[in-house]
């Protein structure tokens, strides 16, 4: 009874506030909690993972996608190496070889297995490292031939990004987060925790028919006694 009170209370509070929403406005009120956001299958900015790119500029990786500062780039995995040149700057992923311009605009992303890594030959041509040898390419990065020369690879430098850059990360990937409805109907129906959230609440609808039904059939085998004889 205690144990089914506690679940029959979150049951209640989040009824009696989704029965006024519109009063509340829960459908207005945004919640962006990592925890709540983890549950809806969202990212939160803690897995953001970003690099230097043009001097002042931002390459982030976050959602299994790729952003410049805080526009959209394509789908990647997580970027591998960066080299920057003009007018062209390449990015390697684990299965992507991706260039943009100088202004972080997309010009190609090209699917190319096996790529490890990206660096600069003595005479400074790119040269691509791959799981089957190195590769240089044209200046237009759209012809590629076998390379055996040295080559040297600049390291990622990887920051931090300030909150506010975070947030306009997480504005484009998530949107504003999930509306307190949605989260309090979940909450109310034991969806919020999966199948798990939802076999507690079942339990928790049947102990109170339990009780329910055991009190009433108990004031009942109480009404059919016969009441005791009082002697003065």
């Amino acid at each position: 009874g205690i144990v089914s009170a506690i679940f029959l209370i979150i049951v209640s509070i989040t009824g009696l506030a989704l029965n006024h929403s519109e009063f509340l406005k829960l459908d207005k009120i945004n919640i962006h909690n990592g925890f709540i956001l983890k549950r809806y299958g969202m990212e939160t900015g803690e897995s953001i993972q970003s690099y230097r790119i043009h001097q002042s500029d931002t390459l982030s990786h976050f959602g299994g996608q790729l952003f410049y500062n805080s526009k959209s780039l394509t789908s990647s995995e997580t970027p591998l190496a960066i080299l920057e040149g003009e007018p062209i700057t390449a990015i390697a992923t684990p299965n992507l070889l991706i260039t943009i311009t100088i202004d972080g605009e997309l010009i190609e992303a090209i699917s190319m297995d096996g790529l490890s890594s990206l660096g600069a030959s003595e005479s400074a041509s790119p040269v691509l490292v791959t799981s089957e040898g190195l590769l240089t390419a044209d200046s237009d990065w759209i012809e590629f031939s076998a390379n055996s020369g040295s080559y040297s690879v600049a390291a990622l430098n990887q920051v931090t990004l300030p909150q506010e850059s975070i947030n306009a990360l997480l504005e484009k990937f998530q949107g504003n987060g999930v509306p307190l409805y949605r989260v309090l109907l979940d909450l109310h129906s034991g969806r919020l925790f999966g199948w798990g959230g939802r076999t507690l609440m079942d339990l928790t609808a049947i102990a109170v028919l339990l009780l329910v039904s055991s009190g009433i059939a108990g004031w009942l085998r109480k009404s059919r006694r016969k009441p005791p004889v009082r002697h003065v």
